[in-house]
């Protein structure tokens, strides 16, 4: 295994590669354009359409037919792996035995754990820092409000309520998943839920994600964290209103809404409250958010990665927290197939090799 010594001594600008053009692939190679420090070089894709667009869209760059011949020949310090998860594990395989010096990897991290822990491993046997985008971890209001959480504005959190529209527990619920326990800074412990394959034509409009969603169910349930905080989620397919996170507290509750133009409605009393029946009122607080803007958090992602890279410390969102993410799925759908009986994290060895088909 060859493997590089990645932390620099002298500035230079570290070449990036991208496997996967289509779908989220075009938008991950534009948010590295105008990233101090890293130069996009090289993409590789199986379908010349796709090369094509991209030469377009890219200019100058190196392109390949398969993601081993860039790895051989464009002398990358950065691989942008934004392909289905199902081809996921060979690239990642390949790219750390080649001794590159970060992954940057779309989400949901794996199909199953043990595809999640083989590449972790791989990752750490090369020194190569692995990164999942989960592009929330650096969005300006997501981390005001785990700010805000962190420094008491809602007292213990203590519950809450959490939803989002178009289903997919996998697709979606690895993006709200870490979310949420980014957001209350732990680790979840226990998961109770079912899912649901497919749509009720008669409730809900078809779509493209009719047929996406006998893969890839919707679910509802509930997850525990190691804080005490319980927070119930619902992503049925006939849940249509905007992605929301509710947050509540010993001394207030924080809602966060993601439409349009990201909002917050704070709402709190003046002293924390361990009483069961505690009549003081609660008002409507000022709380300043700070806009979203996913390109941004992109490039939050890409700095954070090459700041790992440089300086040996950990990335802000690791193959370990990818992984956990991926086990409240997997969980879901244990619960799910005993009836919502709960189950409690880490999960049982024997789930490990569950796959699932994560579109």
């Amino acid at each position: 295994m060859r493997i590089k010594d990645t932390r620099m001594t002298s500035k230079r600008e570290l070449r990036v590669g991208l496997v996967g053009y289509r779908g989220r692939g075009r938008g991950l190679a534009l948010s590295w354009q105008g990233v101090e420090g890293a130069k996009f070089v090289a993409l590789a894709d199986d379908n010349p359409e796709h090369i094509a667009d991209a030469k377009k869209t890219l200019g100058d760059i190196e392109t390949y037919d398969s993601h081993k011949a860039m790895l051989d020949n464009a002398n990358l310090d950065i691989l942008t792996v934004a392909t289905r998860a199902v081809f996921r594990p060979p690239i990642i395989r390949d790219a750390a035995a080649s001794g590159i010096g970060g992954i940057y990897a779309e989400k949901p991290i794996a199909n199953s754990l043990a595809e999640a822990d083989a590449m972790i491993e791989q990752c750490k046997a090369s020194g190569t820092v692995f990164s999942i985008g989960h592009q929330r971890r650096w969005a300006a209001p997501i981390l005001k409000v785990r700010d805000a959480i962190r420094d008491g504005a809602i007292g213990r959190p203590t519950h809450g309520y959490v939803y989002w529209s178009t289903a997919r527990v996998g697709s979606n619920g690895t993006h709200f998943f870490d979310a949420i326990s980014f957001m209350l800074d732990s680790k979840p412990v226990e998961v109770s839920g079912k899912v649901q394959y497919g749509v009720d034509l008669t409730k809900m409009d078809d779509s493209p994600l009719t047929e996406t969603l006998n893969h890839d169910p919707g679910a509802m349930g509930f997850i525990t964290y190691e804080s005490g905080a319980r927070i119930a989620v619902d992503l049925m397919a006939d849940t249509t209103l905007p992605y929301t996170y509710m947050f509540c507290g010993t001394k207030g509750r924080i809602d966060l809404h993601e439409s349009g133009e990201w909002r917050v409605d704070y709402h709190a009393r003046d002293e924390d409250s361990r009483a069961f029946r505690n009549t003081a009122p609660l008002s409507k607080r000022d709380f300043q958010l700070p806009p979203f803007d996913d390109d941004a958090a992109s490039k939050g992602g890409y700095r954070d990665l090459i700041r790992a890279i440089e300086t040996g410390s950990p990335t802000a969102s690791s193959g370990e927290d990818g992984r956990l993410a991926l086990e409240i799925i997997v969980a879901f759908h244990q619960s799910s197939d005993a009836g919502m009986k709960p189950v409690s994290l880490p999960l049982d060895n024997s789930m490990r090799g569950k796959l699932l088909d994560i579109h």
